[in-house]
């Protein structure tokens, strides 16, 4: 079965591609792609796309803010080459060579629209031990799709309230600023000195 290596600074991920033709797996911080990286610096929630094709797998960027890389060259679509690193955020996900190669070798199923795939949750393997040829470990551990959905809320909740609080302690400074370059400036006109209680040019003090 085709797949892909995913490696986060601190985790490392197998996940198996699709291999019906046109038949697509979202990746992004959002639970509900197919493939959610939550936490993931720089990845969008909805970051890009790989979709299964007769020549092999096309990734595709979905228009995410820091865009998807390959050795640093911007990537909008095109075939993803096995074996080569792309970069989605912090996120690196590479195409494993050995299973193209035997998917080479299968017959390609055709896609059948008339029934639809209820697509379920996937199952990720982590390797906390470090990155293997194989991809697994003693250390492996199955993450279900429910406890990333779990983290991608708790982190976008954690991310909302520190940005609002951010928010209203800086509207407070700007109309503290503002009010006091109002007061000085009044200050300034009437009496000449330009903040209140400074010297003015004829040494008395001014309150």
């Amino acid at each position: 079965m085709p797949r892909i290596f995913i490696r986060e600074p601190n985790h490392f991920y197998t996940y198996e591609l699709p291999v019906v033709l046109g038949e697509e797996v979202i990746v992004g911080a959002a639970p509900t792609c197919q493939l959610a990286l939550p936490g993931v610096a720089g990845l969008s929630r909805v970051h890009a796309r790989v979709v299964c094709r007769q020549q092999g797998y096309v990734i595709e960027d979905l228009q995410s803010q820091y865009g998807t890389l390959q050795n640093g060259r911007p990537v909008q679509a095109e075939y993803m080459v096995p074996g080569a690193e792309y970069m989605l955020g912090t996120a690196c996900i590479v195409l494993d060579p050995e299973s193209v190669a035997a998917r080479a070798q299968e017959p390609v199923q055709e896609s059948t629209p008339t029934k639809p795939k209820v697509r379920k949750a996937p199952v990720m393997k982590k390797n906390v031990g470090g990155v293997g040829s194989s991809g697994a470990g003693s250390g492996d551990s199955k993450i279900e799709g429910a406890e990333l959905s779990k983290l991608a809320k708790k982190y976008d909740r954690s991310g909302t309230k520190g940005g609002s609080r951010l928010t209203v302690v800086y509207v407070v400074l700007l109309l503290l600023i503002a009010f006091y370059a109002g007061v000085a400036l009044r200050h300034w006109e009437r009496t000449g000195n330009y903040l209140p209680g400074i010297l003015s040019d004829g040494g008395s003090t001014r309150l």
